[in-house]
């Protein structure tokens, strides 16, 4: 970026999906009025992988600049849609069941964390084939930001979705099975197993998580084997399939159980 510039605000969006956090599911595109203030009052945007940074190249005071815009443009706000890039975004992200609608940002409703303004996601109903929702910075909230010298830097941050797991083992080798179960040294427990047959005909060996739902995660979070017992009295235990896949956001279900709807990971492993 030219010496000339300087950051007037950032924005950059975290999501506990990721190892990293680092999440690149949107473009954040001005809308043709901020395009024209963009154009017009020499602002410019550098685009990071988890958001941007947007510069200004005034000499001056950058509060009087942006109450000369507000002024001469009538505009109080820079606007930029969300454009989503990942068809799965919705599927592994914690938003609401069933809901189908717009994404909202507002620099004029977020929480302070670690010094970051955290933005608050509101969730709105209608829908676009273009866009999944927008973002609004205010002039009036980066003034008084600059007023204070503090930083003009936005977040925005999403948690990854608790599904119920659903382990299907089908036993296509056969192998004689007397008391399965799933290990792990997670303090996490699935339900005993019941015998299930799974859409394509097959009998297959049902382990749930039941109650306890559990992030789905890009990289494998939780490690779980599946183990045979012998018999009551010899508590060996032997390694059957050792570090069961974890889900795919991909691959989730929608059940309704005593009138409340929850999501479903199901896993279908063969043995």
């Amino acid at each position: 970026m030219n010496n000339q510039y300087h950051l007037l605000f950032s924005l950059h969006v975290f999501h506990d999906y990721f190892k990293e956090g680092i999440c690149s599911s949107f473009i954040f595109q001005p809308n043709s009025a901020t395009m024209n203030l963009i154009k017009r009052y020499g602002f410019k945007r550098n685009i990071v992988t988890n958001g941007f940074d947007f510069y200004t190249n005034t000499n001056g005071s950058s509060i009087e600049y942006l109450n000369y815009i507000a002024t001469n443009s009538q505009q109080a706000y820079f606007e930029f849609d969300l454009i989503l890039t990942d068809p799965n975004f919705m599927d592994y992200t914690a938003i609401p069941i069933d809901w189908i609608g717009q994404l909202s940002f507002s620099s004029s409703k977020m929480k302070v964390k670690n010094e970051k303004r955290v933005l608050t996601t509101t969730y709105s109903s209608g829908s676009s084939v273009a866009q999944i929702g927008s973002l609004k910075v205010y002039f009036k909230d980066l003034i008084v930001l600059l007023k204070s010298n503090i930083p003009c830097q936005y977040l925005i941050t999403f948690e990854s979705r608790a599904t119920q797991w659903r382990y299907y083992i089908i036993n296509s080798s056969k192998i004689k099975l007397n008391n399965p179960s799933l290990n792990s040294k997670n303090p996490i427990t699935f339900e005993e197993p019941t015998t299930v047959t799974i859409p394509n005909g097959k009998e297959a060996l049902l382990f749930s998580s039941g109650k306890n739902f559990l992030k789905i995660s890009e990289v494998s979070t939780y490690k779980f084997d599946l183990v045979d017992q012998l018999n009551t009295t010899n508590l060996t235990k032997k390694i059957i399939f050792k570090g069961l896949p974890n889900p795919s956001p991909k691959n989730i279900g929608l059940e309704i159980e005593d009138g409340k709807k929850f999501i479903t990971s199901p896993i279908y492993v063969y043995i």
